[in-house]
């Protein structure tokens, strides 16, 4: 009944402070066992891939998601580049509008007048009027001009008229991130999360001089669209429907009306001038010509049709073809609009000029459900040699029936094409035989996809229809719209069979390219199928693939209905392997739920059963899901004991003293009393410079700096650690000067001088490794590696904070192992390895506990709060980010306090708890205020506007939002200053509102 047992039954799985270290400890999320011994080594981003990381808080939804948004982009868009459509040759009746529109999408200067919103042009008008033709062409005019779009393009089709193909925003969106090169696991699920990284990458292009341009085709309303528009000004968007769509957002918008006679008349002479050069029969008949125009609406498309007819026929007078289109109200009255029934003249009077096979191939081609199909794919539908109808399909080309798709041999109708060919297929239904010609095509679709499904799996046997993986995985690709659309449609056709099988057999593949949507789909379609028409083996099967599907997609909740489905029919018929299989389905999704116990019973008891029927292969899978869930709970010796019965299983073995003013002021920063703190260091350093001992002095101004960067004095920091990198330079101590580098790096970071924060960070960490000090070491690799976080460099943080780890273990350094252990967490969390980030930062703080260091206690249990929250576990996040508000007040840390319930507002937000948002936010703000931290004061104002929006308090939305705008613009903070007005202005303007 389609894929093997693989299919279901698999393991399921993302800064304290250093000395000098930056306030404010990053975010991180996962639990396992130490992830030093267990992770898998992180390998460099590939070339040309998108990794985005966002920290801090910057606002993307309804909440304040992070504080900046670091990219690391490719060169250029190349897969959208290469989707563009090709623009006609013969082109005319626009040259205003093209003029007008070229120019909108010429860069603009930092002096150009205008506004600051997203540079729309939208292009409406009736279906055939030429709205794709425009944008094409002022798409390939503007790509051609040097500099305008160096990032490239995206194109996307939206079939926004066609109720089977229409893309809903979620999938537009998919495609649009995987032209961006956005890894497939990075791809939010929600709408939210994909509109948000979208733009944000976007804007990433612009601001880095590498403008995208984007073609929205055939959008059908606003809501389909808007989740699609950029957030920036930059870059420009060009959108083309049927209905007029307004957004309010300073778009252009151009209704297009068919071409005067003129326009229309020239069109036809210039076509037929380029088809046969002398061809001049539109300059003879002229009146002809333009009635042809007239009677074809002066709608482009029809044009275009009955202009192939006169370029088939080279001696057909243009009178003849006239008279022929007088006839016109005798046709395809479905549609009422007088355009409308001119259009489908046109396409009537095509039609009639073809063949009985060439007529019979056109209405067949409206069988196929997905928007383009290969010649291959006709040949199935016409059970004819292959190269018999690519000859009858060029010939549809030529007459404009049908257009080439992306690729060659790839075929694609118009909507209304369509539309017409179906409904003339319908007429000849009894002739065509089409329930026949569309079980060709399934069983070439079913067939075809589960030889490459076979591919797929492990240890397969080629069954010789393709010559290797890669030309599976291609045709895969191409066909999928395909593949998708016949599970969803075939049924209707009396195919229930096909859907079902074809819906098993797209499963590997639709979960290797994380297709998820796709997959819930399908699986969801061969579920219902199956209740439908049994067996109940079937159904049972088919809802565990929907389960795991849906635990993909993190449906935690909808995954175990699903199992527990499937569960129930199991035991009703008695199958015990079966009932294995599923509960160690439901275990593994009970264990990303963090419900740890359930998924341990339901683990041992999959395992029993197993064992009892002697499976031994299923019993040690379950067990070695068993100890991976061990680790999560920190349960290392039951883990081992586990492990060691899977080895048997499988048959493997298995005052004016210096000194005392410098421990003062050290107190003195630990308490957060910083300006005493640098008042008492600043005694020390006057001493020293007195003394002309510059060595001394220069390790106090590190002291002076470390405590500066802790009261948020970042650029006086930065000034005392640089003074003090060069005069330790000057006396030759090289393991000094690494130190002042260490934590000049800390500065720069905070700064946002990430490039140099990250040299000074390694040259530290050189000179530490040359003066033999793996400790300081240690120290410079974690914290090389969150600035390597901040520049979207997460794979090579991870491997900088494990070697850390790994660096200060060896010198039994217990705190700063759990430093890097914590930091470690943080990148762990950006590459989306949410487990071994858990244990990353369960490690760490265990650590601290040994060491009583309370404070990086609280520091962990922030991270883990933003982890949570990051999963959806929302309840979880509140609870670890109150645990560490609690610590923090313990040890009287009153910033950590702030930060800690800045996080919990930020929860609360996701959940709708507006009032304890703002609540949490007012705390926040109040004590940030006091410690002078103005970026985290702006954040806090920020929560507070949009909890108070949420409340419906719009007076006080307002004055929390100015504040936010007020402090972001003073910190020149422009994105966070943009969307904190943005939300200032939704707050003004509900307020406007009469009641």
């Amino acid at each position: 009944m389609g894929t093997g047992q693989s299919l279901f039954w698999h393991d399921w799985g993302t800064p304290v402070t250093a000395v000098g270290k930056a306030p404010g400890p990053d975010s991180g999320c996962g639990g396992g066992a130490d992830p030093l011994d267990v992770l898998p080594a992180a390998s460099e981003s590939a070339g040309g891939a998108v990794v985005n990381e966002i920290s801090g808080g910057v606002f993307l939804s309804p909440v304040i998601q992070g504080h900046t948004v670091i990219l690391r982009l490719p060169p250029t868009v190349t897969p959208a580049s290469g989707g563009l459509p090709p623009a006609t040759p013969v082109f005319t009746g626009r040259d205003v509008q093209l003029k007008e529109i070229h120019g909108r999408l010429a860069p603009q200067g930092p002096d150009t007048p205008g506004g600051v919103g997203v540079a729309v042009t939208v292009l409406v008008g009736l279906g055939g009027v030429g709205k794709t033709e425009l944008a094409l062409q002022a798409a390939h005019r503007a790509v051609a001009e040097p500099g305008w779009f160096p990032g490239g393009l995206l194109f996307v089709d939206l079939f926004g008229y066609d109720d089977e193909r229409r893309l809903s925003p979620e999938q537009a969106l998919d495609t649009l991130l995987r032209y961006l090169a956005v890894p497939v696991q990075h791809i939010p699920v929600d709408l939210q999360g994909r509109s948000a990284l979208y733009r944000t990458i976007l804007k990433g292009y612009a601001d880095q001089g590498r403008r995208v341009l984007v073609i929205l085709d055939n959008a059908s309303s606003t809501d389909q669209v808007r989740p699609l528009l950029p957030s920036d000004s930059d870059t420009p968007v060009l959108l083309t429907s049927r209905h007029t769509l307004t957004f309010h957002l300073g778009e252009r918008l151009y209704d297009l009306d068919v071409l005067d006679s003129d326009d229309g008349v020239e069109l036809i002479r210039r076509l037929l001038e380029q088809a046969r050069p002398g061809d001049a029969r539109a300059a003879v008949e002229p009146t002809q010509a333009a009635r042809i125009v007239e009677l074809c609406a002066g709608l482009p498309l029809a044009l275009w049709v009955a202009t192939a007819l006169l370029t088939e026929a080279p001696s057909r007078p243009l009178a003849n073809l006239a008279q022929a289109l007088e006839d016109s109200h005798r046709r395809l009255e479905r549609l009422s609009r007088r355009s409308d029934k001119a259009v489908r003249a046109s396409f009537d009077l095509s039609y009639q000029a073809l063949s009985p096979q060439h007529a019979r191939l056109f209405r067949f081609l409206s069988l196929n459900p997905g928007p383009d199909l290969s010649t291959e794919a006709a040949a199935c539908l016409l059970d004819e040699d292959l190269f018999d109808v690519q000859d009858l399909l060029d010939d549809l080309a030529l007459a404009h029936l049908i257009g080439p798709g992306a690729s060659y041999g790839r075929w694609r109708m118009h909507d209304l094409v369509r539309l017409f060919a179906h409904e003339r297929g319908n007429a000849q239904a009894g002739a065509d035989r089409p329930l026949e010609a569309a079980s060709r095509l399934f069983d070439h679709y079913r067939l075809t996809t589960e030889a490459a499904d076979t591919l797929l799996g492990p240890g397969y046997e080629n069954p010789g229809r393709f010559a290797d993986l890669a030309q599976a995985l291609n045709w895969l690709d191409t066909e999928h719209p395909n593949l998708i659309a016949t599970v969803q449609t075939a049924y209707h056709l009396g195919h229930a069979d096909t859907s079902y099988h074809l819906a098993f057999a797209l499963t590997r593949y639709l979960k290797r390219r994380r297709h998820l949507d796709d997959w819930i789909k399908v699986s969801a379609t061969a579920a219902a199928l199956c209740h439908l028409h049994g067996p109940e083996g079937g159904t049972a099967l088919a809802l565990s693939n929907y389960g795991v599907a849906l635990a993909e997609a993190r449906r935690f909740d909808e995954a175990v209905k699903a199992h527990g489905a499937a569960l129930a029919i199991k035991r009703r018929l008695n199958d015990q392997r079966g009932v294995a299989r599923t509960l160690s389905n439901i275990a593994t999704t009970w264990h990303e739920m963090r419900r740890f116990e359930d998924a341990v019973s339901a683990y041992m008891a999959a395992a029993r059963i197993f064992g009892e029927l002697g499976h031994h292969r299923g019993q040690a899978h379950t067990l070695t899901n068993l100890a991976a869930l061990l680790n999560d709970l920190r349960r290392f010796d039951q883990a081992l004991a586990v492990l060691s019965e899977v080895a048997d299983l499988t048959q493997e073995g298995n005052g004016h003293d210096i000194t005392g003013l410098m421990a003062r002021g050290a107190a003195l920063a630990g308490k957060r009393r910083f300006d005493e703190a640098i008042e008492v260091f600043n005694r020390a350093a006057d001493i020293h410079r007195r003394n002309a001992d510059h060595h001394e002095e220069a390790n106090t101004l590190n002291h002076i700096g470390n405590a500066m960067l802790q009261a948020w004095r970042v650029d006086e920091a930065i000034k005392a650690h640089t003074r003090a990198a060069e005069l330790l330079q000057k006396t030759g101590d090289l393991h000094g000067e690494a130190t002042a580098r260490n934590s000049l790096g800390l500065c720069l970071r905070q700064s946002r001088r990430l490039s140099e924060a990250a040299e000074a960070h390694t040259r530290a960490a050189e000179a530490f490794h040359d003066t033999g000090d793996r400790n300081g070491e240690g120290l410079a690799r974690t914290n090389l590696g969150m600035v390597l976080v901040a520049l979207g460099r997460p794979d090579q943080a991870v491997d900088e904070h494990t070697r850390a780890a790994k660096l200060l273990r060896k010198t039994s350094d217990p705190n700063g192992e759990g430093i890097a252990l914590n930091n470690l967490g943080c990148a762990l969390r950006r590459v989306g390895e949410f487990a071994g980030a858990l244990a990353a930062h369960d490690r760490a703080a265990e650590l601290f506990r040994q060491t009583g260091d309370r404070k990086s206690e609280a520091d962990v249990l922030n991270n883990v709060g933003t982890a949570r929250r990051e999963m959806g576990q929302f309840k979880e996040a509140i609870d670890a980010n109150t645990a560490a508000a609690a610590l923090y007040r313990e040890v009287s840390d009153r910033h950590g306090e702030a930060e800690a319930s800045t996080k919990i507002a930020e929860a609360l937000l996701e959940t709708g708890r507006f009032e304890e948002a703002a609540h949490a936010s007012r705390r926040a703000a109040e004590i940030l205020r006091k410690t002078e931290d103005r970026y985290g004061t702006a954040v806090a104002y920020g929560n507070l506007g949009v909890a108070l929006i949420g409340l419906g308090s719009y007076r006080e939305a307002v004055d929390a939002c100015e504040k936010a705008v007020h402090l972001f613009r003073e910190l020149d903070c422009s994105s966070e200053e943009t969307t904190a007005r943005r939300y200032l202005f939704h707050a003004a303007g509900e307020l406007k509102k009469p009641d």
